[in-house]
């Protein structure tokens, strides 16, 4: 492979790992978290279009929201590490743009039950379209196969991602 300028610098300041270096897990997590910043980037062109509508934490808000289906304040306070009354306001914004829906607990009438509108629905999914046509966008400069590659390899991390490694109780080395 060429030679690098600093440990990771590839063309336009991207990641690049040199063929001694491509299987080294350090090495290749270092290569991912450079290229965070580009995928950051990219989703973010998507969020632009939606961003006068909603702010950043009104979006996060939202999505908790409609991931959860239907959520109480509290729950919602607590994904957000924000406290109720915080959380309280910010819904009271996205009640005014007609993006959540606020009701009375069905089981508990002293409970704030939250939901997502059929507007709020739109916003979403606009969203997700418009992130996907970002990525699309990005992919379609990359080779066949570095894209049947980049699918691979996202395929076994997002396998093996939620596993824990198996800890050897006697010595406490991880198996």
């Amino acid at each position: 492979m060429g030679q690098t300028t600093g440990r990771y610098a590839g063309r336009e300041g991207g990641p690049a790992l040199t063929a001694h270096r491509e299987t080294d897990p350090a090495d290749i997590a270092a290569a991912i978290e450079a290229t965070v910043g580009a995928l950051t980037l990219a989703l973010g062109r998507a969020e632009e279009a939606i961003m006068p509508r909603v702010s950043v934490s009104q979006l996060r808000a939202l999505l908790l929201i409609e991931r959860h289906g239907r959520t109480n304040l509290n729950q919602l306070a607590e994904e957000l590490g924000a406290i109720p009354s915080s959380a309280s306001r910010l819904c009271d914004r996205l009640v005014a743009a007609g993006l959540v829906l606020r009701r009375t607990g069905s089981s508990d009438r002293r409970e704030v039950e939250l939901s997502v509108s059929g507007d709020g629905r739109r916003l979403v999914e606009h969203l997700r379209r418009s992130r996907r046509d970002e990525l699309a966008t990005v992919l379609a400069r990359m080779t066949p196969d570095g894209r049947r590659a980049l699918l691979a390899g996202l395929r076994e991390f997002h396998r093996v991602a939620g596993q824990r490694p198996e800890c050897d109780r006697s010595n406490g080395d991880v198996a």
